[in-house]
């Protein structure tokens, strides 16, 4: 009776090794694959915010990481991307998150034209709820397009907020909280751009250093 158990006790050993290395395989063929697809993607979302024949330089690769807790949403690094023509920048692509959804952490990107106007706004990623907090998404609603030629001033920080609490964002029924994280974020995303415009559009490309 020991015997057995111990050859299925190893059977069970070899059966888990085999399977551990073959999920280690396949991760490792599948990996560039998402990779890319994963480019493909993000060169999509970027289109959407700055048309292809705005610019010409290949703007994945123009990729470079910056960190602000504060102004960016989290201390992990954040990619921004710049687009240009014949040279000269176009525009500046940031990633930047809130954590303050109604289900916790969305993640967005920014574009940002040279002079400070908002060339568009979208989700990345998020969990909010389905039929109220996803109307973020634009396949939900056209709401996320209301940003699009805004411009941040100071002295009129307090039209950056939801009409509810006096600024010139509509809110959804029911949903609050979350296009006002939204509008929070894309706000200070404005704020940060034109902290550090001068140095943002001279960065070199390497996402794996930090303003």
């Amino acid at each position: 009776m020991f015997s057995t158990i111990s050859r299925n006790a190893y059977l069970l050993a070899a059966f888990a090794i085999a399977c551990t290395g073959s999920i280690a395989i396949v991760n490792e063929f599948t990996q560039p694959i998402i990779a890319q697809q994963e480019q493909q993607a993000l060169l999509k979302m970027l289109n959407q915010l700055i048309p292809a024949d705005l610019y010409d330089n290949d703007i994945v690769a123009s990729c470079f990481a910056v960190t602000d807790k504060n102004l960016l949403g989290t201390a992990e690094p954040q990619q921004a991307f710049i687009a240009k023509k014949d040279n000269r920048p176009i525009a500046l692509m940031l990633k930047t998150t809130t954590m303050s959804g109604y289900a916790g952490r969305i993640d967005l990107v920014v574009g940002i034209y040279e002079d400070a106007r908002i060339a568009g706004v979208r989700v990345l990623q998020h969990s909010e709820t389905p039929g109220l907090g996803d109307k973020i998404q634009t396949n939900k609603s056209d709401w996320i397009y209301s940003f699009n030629d805004k411009v941040y001033q100071e002295a009129q920080k307090s039209r950056w907020e939801v009409k509810k609490n006096g600024g010139d964002f509509d809110a959804f029924t029911g949903a609050t909280i979350t296009p006002r994280a939204v509008v929070f974020a894309v706000k200070d995303a404005l704020i940060y751009f034109q902290k550090n415009k001068k140095a943002l559009f001279k960065h070199k490309a390497n996402c794996g250093e930090s303003l």
